[in-house]
């Protein structure tokens, strides 16, 4: 069993004007302008992460993690002047069953209740970006979404 904890407060300490044309919030130059205080994007200020393996016999072991992280800004947005992406739990399910020595026959489920969550966003020149399906795209906001809920399974064989 393992657990950890993260409080990250990363944040500028110099005024600073920077470029970030797509920000909404961004003056006629184009330029957005963070004061100290202001926390750097792309960082979530907290992280949890507990992670479990029980054998059952020796053989067969079951375990899982879940992980937590709290919002973070969008790259281009380090004057934080908008909303933040939003934070996310995901658990994952894992079991190994060995058969002899070498091989043991495995499952694994990924993001077992299905969240739908984002792990990174960034503003963006939507006229440069074709959207498939999407006449005139008008949100500066790009996001990775995290995968759907996944199941794998096999065998796996130790040389």
């Amino acid at each position: 069993m393992s657990a950890s904890y993260s409080l990250i407060d990363a944040t500028f300490e110099s005024p600073i004007t920077l470029s970030s044309p797509n920000n909404p919030f961004a003056d006629a130059s184009g330029n957005i302008h963070v004061v100290p205080g202001d926390h750097l994007p792309g960082i979530p200020r907290n992280r949890l992460k507990l992670d479990v393996d029980y054998a059952i016999t020796d053989r067969w072991t079951v375990g899982g993690n879940l992980l937590v992280e709290s919002g973070q800004y969008f790259f281009g947005d380090a004057s934080n002047q908008n909303p933040k992406l939003g934070g996310f739990y995901v658990v994952n399910l894992r079991c190994s069953y060995r058969i002899i020595g070498n091989v043991e026959l495995f499952a694994l489920v990924e993001n077992l209740f299905d969240n739908k969550y984002a792990t990174f966003g960034i503003y963006g020149d939507v006229t440069k970006t074709p959207l498939p399906g999407v006449a005139k795209p008008t949100d500066p906001r790009f996001i990775s979404v995290a995968a759907p809920r996944a199941v794998y399974g096999g065998i796996r064989m130790k040389f």
